[in-house]
């Protein structure tokens, strides 16, 4: 037998990423191309002047984006996106329009992952693009990729569905108490997060927190769209036996306090404070997509978690090939949000990820994390550990010793 070394074969090419442009004014098609045409080795692009012959196309072939124009003759831009949602929901839906007005935004809040206005530049469409395109990686797993892009809105509470569903209908609710109350909701944070960063309000900043979300959007605009469209659904707690949204709530809430915390009183960094309550009550925003897509075996993953002490993290990358990690920040970055936010929620586990030598959002999310799980009074609390190693190469093993006792007493003068 010949043992000698055979050369191994060639690689096969590697997949171009399928776009499609949908525009029924014959001249965008034309600065389209010419703009995208630097991109032709990178994408395989495709361009269409109506929704009817968008649907033809996608019909050959499915394509992991499609960027349509919002009004247009014959099919529109909502009806387009409502077929590709339905039918190829791993498609990231992209609307790129001119002249919208609030009614049209609403029409496509649940079909659209981002909405840019025109005139947009041909830099910031190909940015965008990259952005959305490089994400693939993050999350390798096709059907998960299909269930986070499916997701239009979060699963919430019921008790917070019903008391955010009063004050937006009440004509005396105020924006402090609206934010008060989507603060501690992830659900509610992560859709008015991805709103007030679209394009379509032109807003000059990135927003981080839900309270200037809420400021910006303001409340009439905020009713109409929740009047419209479901920006939240309530959860069946007996859809995913083993899985408790209270506890998911709590935890998620209390993380973001304490991420707020060491910002604020140990690294004198009020302006990252902000960041670091959002990122908290987001961090774990991808338990509830797979409790909501995958409940039966989601609760199987729970109970294993529970049976084995291992981390929930590691047995969902087990049987899944990812955490509930990735799932979040793959739907935050399709939606969105900044990046410092979906890095946090990424990485909250494994910040070391981030490769950066000094302690950045992802690694007070990962402490925070874990001195709320070490702190917790839930029996059946899933265990999370700091990375002692992680520690090690920030040297910021004295500093989280102390985060620990006084997290610790605060924990024993609130009992």
């Amino acid at each position: 037998m010949n043992t000698a070394t055979q050369p191994s074969p060639p690689a096969a090419p590697a997949t171009k990423t399928r776009i499609l442009f949908v525009d029924d004014e014959p001249s965008m098609i034309r600065v389209l191309k010419m703009g995208m045409r630097p991109m032709v080795n990178e994408w395989d692009l495709h361009f269409a002047e109506s929704g009817e012959e968008a649907l033809a196309l996608i019909g050959h072939q499915p394509f992991d984006v499609v960027v349509t124009d919002m009004r247009m003759s014959g099919m529109n831009g909502a009806q387009l996106l409502t077929h590709v949602m339905r039918q190829h929901p791993q498609t990231v839906r992209i609307v790129l329009s001119g002249y919208a007005d609030l009614s049209e935004v609403v029409s496509c809040v649940g079909l659209t992952h981002q909405f840019l206005t025109k005139p947009c530049s041909l830099e910031d469409l190909k940015n965008c693009l990259k952005r959305v395109t490089g994400m693939k990686q993050q999350l390798g797993h096709e059907k998960l990729r299909a269930l986070t892009g499916g997701m239009a809105n979060l699963p919430s509470l019921p008790k917070l569905y019903l008391e955010i569903a009063e004050a937006l209908q009440s004509p005396m609710s105020s924006t402090e108490r609206i934010a008060d109350i989507a603060a501690r909701d992830p659900a509610l944070s992560a859709k008015l997060l991805q709103l007030s960063n679209s394009a379509f309000f032109g807003f000059s900043r990135r927003v981080f927190s839900v309270a200037e979300a809420v400021q910006l959007l303001g409340v009439g605009v905020i009713q109409s769209i929740a009047l419209a469209v479901p920006l939240f659904s309530a959860f069946d707690h007996h859809k995913c036996p083993g899985f408790h949204l209270e506890q998911v709530w709590d935890h998620s809430v209390e993380t973001g306090v304490i991420a707020c915390r060491i910002y604020n009183h140990h690294l004198d960094d009020s302006h990252r404070a902000e960041q670091a309550f959002a990122a908290g009550v987001l961090h774990d925003v991808g338990k509830l997509i797979l409790a909501e897509k995958l409940s039966d075996q989601y609760s199987e993953i729970i109970q294993e978690s529970h049976a084995t002490k291992l981390p929930l993290h590691e047995v969902e990358r087990k049987h899944l090939g990812a955490s509930h990690a990735e799932v979040g920040a793959y739907l935050l970055a399709l939606w969105g949000l900044p990046v410092p936010l979906v890095e946090a929620v990424a990485c909250h586990h494994n910040p070391r990820r981030c490769a950066n030598h000094n302690l950045c959002l992802a690694g007070v999310i990962h402490i925070a994390d874990a001195l709320q799980h070490a702190g917790s009074a839930q029996p059946d609390a899933l265990p999370t550990r700091v990375d002692v190693d992680y520690l090690k190469y920030i040297g910021m093993e004295a500093d989280y010793e102390i985060w620990r006792k006084e997290h610790q007493e605060k924990n024993r003068e609130s009992v």
